[in-house]
Parts: C-alpha cells; sequence; structure tokens
C-alpha cells in the first residue's frame, strides 16, 4: 500500500512539474507552441522527462492494479 502511495505522489509530482516547466504563454498561439521549445529548450526537456517518468510510473501502477484485481478475481472463483 505504501508503494502505490509513493507512486501517486510521483505521479502528481511529475504532472506539477510538467506544467510549470512547459513553456506555453497565453493566450495559446501555434507558433508559441513551436517556437517555445527553440526559445526554451531545457525547460522543454525537463518538462518532456517529467511528462516521460510520469507516464512510466501510470503504466506499472495500472499493471500492478490489473494484478492485484485479476488474483483476487480468481481467489473468489476458485471459492465458489
Amino acid at each position: 500500500m505504501l508503494r502505490i502511495i509513493w507512486r501517486l505522489f510521483f505521479i502528481i509530482l511529475c504532472g506539477y512539474l510538467f506544467i510549470e516547466w512547459f513553456p506555453i504563454t497565453y493566450p495559446v498561439h501555434f507558433s508559441d507552441i513551436l517556437v517555445g521549445p527553440i526559445i526554451y529548450p531545457l525547460e522543454f526537456f525537463a518538462a518532456s522527462l517529467a511528462l516521460l517518468f510520469g507516464l512510466v510510473v501510470i503504466v506499472q501502477l495500472f499493471q500492478e492494479i490489473f494484478k492485484f484485481i485479476m488474483k483476487d478475481i480468481k481467489k473468489k472463483r476458485s471459492k465458489l
């Protein structure tokens, strides 16, 4: 359970860092999205890494939850 809580905390942290570091100004223009990574390459690279790590942890968490659910279903079927 503690492992799941740490993963959820890490996912929230990665999402927050992605939002903070991704260079978008408001109102959003298509040219700003294309030029932003060129003007701010470090922030774009850091935001990309945060998004990638967050997605990897989300996939691992979904796999773990799916395995737990399947194990629980198999237990219930064997009891019947």
